[in-house]
């Protein structure tokens, strides 16, 4: 022990290009690994000594056990890398329930042939026991890239689906405003003729009529302009054409920004965060039968951004240390990934809640500059 921990911090230091103020953390590092290591082997070696004492084998050779307790620690090293310390070190990583128990039927199948090498190994047959261990190397080393090339599909596949949804939700807003352009075009159009109208009814004398026909023009107008929640003209638009879509399905939308400076925030996010965010609560309101309601709060505190979203559901949702889980959640995976992405681009954090059929959802924005 005494030897490798000078080694790999004599390697550490000459050996790492590293800046001088950085080549004793360097060490610290590389010595933490090492231990890490040795405590996997070593929990490795206690594991497969405790079975083979359960089940009561005991190689007759001491160098067959020793070259089984060597084997077995390294597979549960790579197990335990796998599992454990990729998930602490590589955050990105995207696994599913599916991969894990991939994992474990691995490990089991690997437990078996060693326990499998033990016996036979007291029969000293040596071309079955070449064959066995051959079989166990080989399923390690397809498990290694098999589940290699798995992780980074699905990483990038996810990706992929993030920007989909991103690229989805930016082209139905298009949609929109495109619409409120043609519209608003239209009345453009014939403007002249408006004015035309409303001159000759004063004209006339026909002051209620005008009066009339100038209110009928405001409300054809009056979609056209977003209101101004905040000073950001994208989440204006934004919050407005939602708006409009709970007032359709009766859903009451209250809107309180406190004129907050999300200025900081790049259009894309702003269109994700807010969008995935409110449609998420509107799917869910449309589904109550009383109480249709959805309150959004942003507000400012020195450099940083509050953002609470609630909205009314029908059933319970099952909420655990502040994250969510549900089926709804499961279809709405890539949208909370997208909403989690762009929380953590600007530093910050989300936490869920619920109480009484009303569903909370907590956002802290930090002002990140470029």
């Amino acid at each position: 022990m005494l030897v490798n921990v000078i080694w790999i911090g004599f390697a550490s230091y000459f050996f790492y290009y590293e800046e001088k103020d950085r080549r004793f953390i360097q060490i610290f590092e590389s010595e933490a690994l090492f231990m890490v290591i040795g405590v996997a082997e070593a929990l490795g070696v206690f594991l497969i000594d405790v079975i083979m004492e359960i089940i009561q084998i005991t190689p007759q050779s001491t160098e067959i056990q020793k070259s089984i307790e060597t084997a077995f620690s390294k597979i549960v090293l790579l197990f335990l890398y796998y599992v454990v310390f990729s998930r602490l070190w590589k955050k990105s990583i995207l696994r599913t329930k599916t991969q894990y128990i991939l994992y474990l039927i691995m490990f089991v199948y690997s437990v078996v042939n060693v326990l499998i090498i033990a016996v036979i190994s007291n029969r000293e047959n040596p071309l079955v026991l070449m064959v066995i261990v051959g079989c166990t190397i080989f399923a390690n080393m397809y498990l290694l890239y098999f589940i290699k090339f798995s992780d980074e599909r699905n990483y990038y596949k996810m990706q992929l689906e993030m920007m989909e949804q991103q690229e989805k939700i930016q082209y139905d807003n298009y949609e929109i405003q495109s619409a409120k352009y043609k519209e608003a075009m239209s009345i453009l159009h014939d403007v002249d003729k408006h004015m035309k109208m409303i001159e000759g009814l004063y004209q006339e004398d026909f002051k209620r009529e005008a009066l009339n026909y100038t209110n009928q023009i405001r409300k054809m107008l009056q979609p056209l302009v977003p209101f101004m929640y905040t000073d950001n003209p994208v989440l204006n638009c934004l919050l407005s054409d939602k708006k409009r879509v709970a007032d359709r399905n009766g859903i009451s939308f209250k809107i309180e920004t406190n004129e907050v400076d999300i200025n900081f925030m790049k259009p894309i996010d702003i269109t994700t965060l807010f969008g995935n965010l409110i449609d998420n609560a509107l799917e869910a309101t449309k589904k109550c039968n009383e109480e249709k309601y959805i309150g959004l709060y942003v507000k400012e505190y020195n450099e940083m951004i509050s953002i609470r979203i609630e909205n009314s559901v029908e059933d319970p949702v099952a909420v655990k240390n502040g994250k969510i889980y549900s089926s709804s959640a499961k279809r709405n995976g890539v949208g909370l990934l997208n909403i989690q992405r762009c929380i953590e681009d600007y530093l910050g954090s989300i936490i869920y809640k619920y109480s009484n059929q009303l569903l909370v959802c907590d956002i802290v924005l930090n002002r990140v500059d470029e």
